[in-house]
């Protein structure tokens, strides 16, 4: 079996055993025995567990990437992101409400934005973010997860298109103003 796949299966069968348990109650044996694969195929692909879900969300995170890089968009970049999560709520759902990057900071999901962000700054802005737009970004990364972390417990019910929309309109002012005409 080719790699690829065999890192698909597993991640599919992760995907199925979290419309069951939180990720924290699921371990190597139950997603091998899911894909009907062996511990030695998953660790052929994965160290553990933890290195599985980092791959997860980098390759979810390299999409928005790219979508954001096609036409530089944040608007592109959130929209991507947030259809991803969607499309994956069982595993955002235990991995960013379960407390599963608790001490990590910053998570998964900040760094995105943060990468995102500097994308612009190295490839399209004139300069360098000062210090003040530089924390700007941090505090509103960080907002911003929260915001979808509450979007992700079912308290808010709209699209990823509706959400990308309140978190660009809720962007701090600093920021805007660095990365306006890189906006939708």
């Amino acid at each position: 079996m080719v790699k690829k796949q065999a890192k698909q299966l597993l991640v599919q069968a992760l995907m199925d055993l979290l419309e069951e348990a939180p990720l924290d109650k699921i371990d190597v044996r139950d997603m091998t025995v899911k894909a009907g694969l062996s511990r030695q195929t998953f660790y052929y692909n994965f160290k553990n567990k933890q290195d599985m879900v980092d791959w997860i969300f980098a390759k979810n995170n390299e999409k928005a990437k790219l979508a954001f890089t096609k036409k530089y968009s944040l608007y592109d970049y959130f929209l991507t992101a947030l259809k991803t999560i969607s499309q994956y709520r069982s595993f955002y759902s235990s991995v960013l409400l379960g407390g599963y990057y608790q001490n990590t900071i910053p998570g998964p999901f900040e760094n995105g934005l943060i990468n995102a962000v500097q994308d612009i700054e190295m490839h399209c802005a004139s300069g360098r973010m000062n210090t003040e737009q530089w924390d700007a970004l941090l505090f509103f990364s960080f907002g911003a997860k929260g915001m979808v972390m509450h979007w992700l417990s079912g308290d808010m019910r709209m699209s990823p298109e509706e959400m990308t929309k309140i978190i660009l309109a809720n962007m701090p002012v600093q920021l805007q103003e660095y990365t306006d005409k890189y906006r939708k």
